[in-house]
């Protein structure tokens, strides 16, 4: 009906919002990153480009499937149930359950770093942190597979704006709240250690630059925690307690937002990759950067291993 297509055109170019912003905000990281040999060959950048590139082909799904889905209908489907709209959740599951993975390590990472930094270099060398790396994309492309199967397809019903497991009943559901839960677990576990180091690194010396950099670090990973679990909850919660449209599509720009945050949360609390972007952009020249005693981050651009948050 008309009213609905209305609808549809408007949530279309709201959703348009995070995604256009998370699309041009992780490439901008993307190539910085890349673009830095300090940062590209630092292992715990490893994760970081490994969380972009996720994040990039969330935002590039979520166009060419969801929003395609809305606009066109069945002129794009044919079905809701058609091999079109399933297979392509399949490749955004298996960006998603990386990412659920490589975020997971990240905590580990973290919590290495700052609780036990004596260890760090041995458990995140060059060669374990691309072990790790990989192994987080072996994984979450394992755990998306059953997606392929007629028991457990995750759909998109683009009248509803809803995304949904197929059948209703699968198993898949206890799958995916059970590692989202063991996930979220283990980051709160691994942040609550590394909230709980850096207070206690304040108590003794609570003006030096290293305190500064851990406080920079702990708020870095807590804000990504904290919207992994925010959508986490979102997703599983929220539908049991009211449903409608506009709630579902409230749950679905979750998704947008989020890779639209992770890299607005690095430009933020890392002076090295805002320094980057920055000439990037062109708005300063690497030269009037290093000579600069005007450093956004407040801190020496140096950085070191055991330092740099992914």
């Amino acid at each position: 009906t008309s009213p609905e297509r209305s609808d549809d055109r408007l949530i279309v170019g709201l959703f348009l919002i995070p995604i256009i912003y998370g699309a041009i905000a992780n490439v901008i990281l993307f190539i910085a990153v890349l673009g830095n040999k300090s940062m590209r060959n630092t292992p715990s950048y490893f994760f970081l480009i490994e969380i972009t590139i996720c994040d990039l082909i969330l935002v590039f799904f979520s166009i060419v499937h969801q929003l395609a889905g809305v606009i066109f209908r069945q002129a794009y489907y044919g079905s809701t149930y058609s091999p079109l709209n399933y297979v392509q959740f399949f490749i955004t599951q298996c960006a998603w359950w990386t990412f659920v993975c490589t975020l997971t390590i990240t905590a580990f990472n973290r919590f290495v770093c700052i609780v036990f930094p004596q260890y760090y270099e041995r458990l995140f060398s060059r060669n374990s942190s691309l072990i790790f790396a990989f192994s987080t994309a072996i994984v979450g492309i394992s755990f998306s597979l059953p997606n392929l199967s007629p028991c457990c397809r995750l759909i998109w019903f683009f009248d509803d704006w809803v995304s949904s497991y197929y059948p209703f009943t699968t198993w898949y559901i206890q799958f995916d709240l059970g590692i989202n839960i063991t996930a979220s677990a283990i980051i709160v576990i691994c942040y609550a250690f590394v909230c709980w180091r850096v207070r206690q690194a304040r108590k003794g010396s609570s003006n030096n630059s290293k305190s500064r950099r851990e406080l920079r670090i702990c708020l870095q990973v807590g804000l990504m925690c904290g919207v992994y679990i925010f959508n986490f909850t979102t997703w599983n919660w929220i539908p049991y307690l009211a449903t409608s449209r506009w709630l579902s599509a409230f749950i679905a720009s979750t998704f947008y937002i989020q890779s639209a945050l992770h890299p607005t949360i690095a430009f933020l609390f890392n002076g090295q990759i805002r320094n980057e972007c920055i000439v990037l952009l062109g708005l300063k020249t690497r030269a009037q950067i290093s000579s600069g005693l005007i450093n956004p981050s407040g801190t020496n651009n140096r950085t070191t291993n055991a330092t740099v948050m992914s």
